[in-house]
């Protein structure tokens, strides 16, 4: 899973944690279908955050270097998601435009 390997780091809808290079803390609110999930990276200040239906989560990583790639881990057969890899303009409730 995304987090579980060195320099790779995400967010688990199943128990809240937060994982980076194969070390996980609990402490993000769950999600499961029906929520949207973002990741907003910032490259003036390189830091990163999540948003849980448009309301941020708070800084997850702070200097940010290097070459990014995104990716998603779905563990359900049969399960779909959307993705913004930047097309769209991103939301949450700071930036609502």
């Amino acid at each position: 899973f995304i987090g579980w390997v060195d320099d790779s780091w995400g967010y688990n809808g199943d128990d809240g944690s937060f994982g980076f290079s194969g070390r996980y803390i609990l402490y993000l609110p769950l999600f499961s279908t029906g929520n949207t999930i973002g990741c907003c990276l910032n490259f003036k200040n390189n830091t990163a955050f999540y948003t849980k239906n448009g309301i941020s989560l708070g800084i997850a990583f702070q200097n940010l270097k290097g070459t990014l790639y995104p990716c998603v881990g779905l563990k359900s057969q049969g399960g779909s998601i959307e993705v913004n890899f930047g097309s769209r303009k991103f939301k949450f409730a700071g930036n609502p435009e």
